[in-house]
């Protein structure tokens, strides 16, 4: 009887235990057009054991049952080293006028379109140098990073705060009139957004932290409690800045989706699914697509009701033989028609990207006028350092796209963009060019610690051997650019670091990158290692390139400039001037649009890792500058990042 007793015992607890782990991997979704509304996905088992359980067993079916694909094969005999896809403009629409930027500043990057350019030019080229501290403010509730450019309205500077809040400033004086703390941290983590109201409902402010969606009272910072469950509601981890077509909020998470929510009561209307491969009823961890996740960040084309969304990569970040295939909607720009709930067209940079060379800063939109035409364009700006530009309506490219053939002989042939125009702020390809070549001794040097190392154009990484490459912190980085759209330049800071990627023999999903410096600490390689950068959109063609912050212990001893890595992002204005920050050194600069020479610069109490915003108040112009320092690069470089609370605001000096 015992033993009878004991079996039903057990029995009942493995049915209990599948049921447990079926209950806990199902999830029921209605709202997704193009995902299966119940999905089945043992990731998501939240119980450790009962998780490791199913994992371990669909992993031993899925390898009896399925056989491996093959990807050492070689078809690379006789293959052209490039192919082309041709330009679309001659179908491209011509619109009525040129669009004109505006001078509000109630979305972080400036507006929908993501331009962050002003109008403003109170202050511009001939008197940038007279610029002085206004104010000063700080925090009081911790030190870091903060990610989120600025918001102004209603004389309320709007900004996110070391210690989790949000707070608004007055934009003359910088004196605190609230603050706000969120149900978790990093509130409005890369950005927010204010909304006038309307006859439905009340103005207010829209931002994401890890818990989900909140909706502010521009006034006192109370929750509008109309919104949601009492201005609240739970969603996906969303980190960038909503944008707003009619009465949709859309939001950008990491489930990964585009969600597009009722801006007037909080409820979802419907969503797009950002995994292709991943759609249907059945997700095998085995062959599951990681990342691909919108943290780059969305803008709105709000006339034509269409959101776009630049994507990341695919993960794990170097080793794709668990997901195979091109990875479809990772490393992407995606055009979602916002009133007919579809896509409308998707444009892949990289296909099965193994190098985490992502599009990490969020589309910009606007006009171009080109061949007696202008039509509506979308900018991606890449890790790569190429500038993908596409019509804004059909996703057809401005200029024709060169693909070039891998110099990796080992795997599956494969194209990667290798763009001719618009110029390249960077080269993905590794050569011994690259080597730096300041002086016979460092040349040598650089050349000795190549040996035994691959390099090349888009070799992929391997636990064989050493790659010598440009890293994920090369190209351009999440903080974007900057668009004058009646000139039709584009303004952008970028990074060409250098570093060895080798993967781990027993698991390949792990890696190692190390830095390739020279004795002295730093790049082997040619400077400049950090840049501004402008961009003729008309020509396609590089305007010009400086070096973006500098290393004083090189300057003296006779290097050249040579720019640092730098995260900030560019702002450029109607004054003639682009303001950049970001740089290893603390610095804040003003810099020519005509020419990239520095008209002004101020070293800053700690580092600017967002770009600043401009704004008007009693008939002045000011700058309002993030200085908290922090993030990434204080652990990449503690000698040099420092962390802190300060905010500074610029204005002229009276005279």
């Amino acid at each position: 009887m015992k033993i009878k007793y004991l079996i039903k015992l057990l029995y009942i607890f493995l049915i209990l235990f599948i049921l447990t782990g079926i209950y806990q991997s199902t999830n029921y979704d209605p709202k997704y057009i193009n995902r299966a509304t119940f999905q089945i996905d043992f990731n998501k088992i939240r119980t450790p054991f009962i998780k490791r359980v199913f994992l371990k067993s669909e992993f031993l079916i899925h390898n009896i049952f399925v056989k491996n694909v093959n990807y050492e094969k070689n078809n690379q005999n006789e293959l052209p080293k490039y192919k082309y896809v041709n330009s679309g403009i001659e179908n491209s629409i011509n619109i009525d006028e040129q669009i004109t930027t505006d001078i509000k500043w109630y979305r972080s990057n400036q507006n929908s379109k993501s331009q962050r350019f002003s109008e403003l030019d109170l202050i511009n080229e001939n008197n940038v140098k007279n610029l002085d501290i206004a104010w000063i403010y700080k925090s009081n509730d911790d030190v870091g990073q903060i990610q989120s450019n600025p918001i102004i309205v209603d004389d309320k500077i709007i900004v996110p705060t070391p210690g989790h809040y949000i707070v608004a400033l007055d934009s003359r004086s910088g004196k605190e009139i609230w603050r706000f703390k969120s149900k978790s941290k990093f509130p409005a983590q890369r950005g927010l957004i204010y909304w006038e109201g309307s006859k439905k409902s009340k103005p207010g402010i829209y931002f994401s932290d890890q818990l989900g969606l909140y909706k502010l009272n521009i006034s006192d910072g109370t929750l509008i409690k109309e919104f949601g469950d009492n201005g609240f509601i739970k969603t996906n981890l969303s980190k960038t800045a909503p944008v707003i077509i009619d009465d949709n909020l859309i939001i950008s998470t990491f489930a990964p989706s585009i969600d597009f929510i009722d801006l007037h009561n909080g409820k979802i209307k419907w969503k797009f699914f950002l995994k292709k491969k991943n759609n249907g009823f059945y997700v095998n961890s085995n062959s599951r697509l990681g990342g691909c996740n919108p943290w780059g960040g969305i803008s709105a084309d709000i006339k034509n009701k269409i959101v776009y969304v630049s994507t990341g990569n695919a993960q794990p970040d170097y080793y794709g033989k668990k997901r195979p295939g091109q990875n479809k909607f990772c490393n992407s720009i995606i055009a979602l028609d916002a009133k007919n709930q579809k896509k409308i067209f998707d444009f892949q940079e990289i296909s099965h990207d193994v190098w985490n060379r992502d599009i990490a800063s969020p589309p910009i939109l606007g006009s171009l006028k080109i061949k007696d035409k202008i039509i509506n364009i979308v900018i991606g700006l890449s890790k790569t350092g190429n500038i993908i530009l596409l019509d804004a309506l059909n996703g057809k490219p401005i200029y024709d796209m060169r693909f070039r053939l891998t110099d990796d002989k080992s795997g599956i042939e494969r194209y990667y963009l290798d763009l001719e125009k618009p110029n390249q702020l960077e080269k993905f390809e590794f050569t011994k060019k690259d080597l730096i070549n300041i002086n016979s001794q460092l040349k040598n040097e650089a050349e000795e610690k190549i040996k035994n190392k691959k390099f090349g154009f888009y070799i992929k990484p391997s636990h064989k051997y050493d790659l010598l490459t440009w890293t994920g912190y090369g190209g351009v980085p999440w903080t974007g650019g900057s668009y004058d759209d009646k000139e039709d330049i584009l303004y952008v800071n970028s990074n060409k670091i250098p570093g060895i990627i080798r993967l781990e023999k027993d698991n390949p999903e792990k890696y190692s990158i190390e830095a390739f410096n020279l004795d002295n600490g730093f790049p082997g390689t040619n400077p400049p290692w950090g840049s501004l950068n402008a961009i003729d959109l008309r020509t396609g063609k590089l305007k010009w390139k400086v070096p973006l912050g500098e290393f004083d212990e090189l300057s003296k001893i006779g290097y050249p400039i040579t720019g640092t890595e730098n995260y900030a992002g560019a702002l450029a204005t109607r004054g003639n001037i682009v303001f950049a920050s970001g740089s290893l050194d603390r610095k804040i600069r003003a810099y020519s649009s005509d020419n990239g020479k520095v008209l002004w610069e101020y070293l800053l109490p700690n580092h600017s890792f967002v770009a600043p915003s401009t704004y008007m108040r009693d008939n002045e112009q000011y700058l309002i500058v993030v200085a908290t320092g922090g993030g990434v690069l204080k652990k990449k470089y503690p000698k040099y990042v420092t962390s802190g609370d300060t905010y500074i605001a610029f204005k002229l000096k009276k005279k």
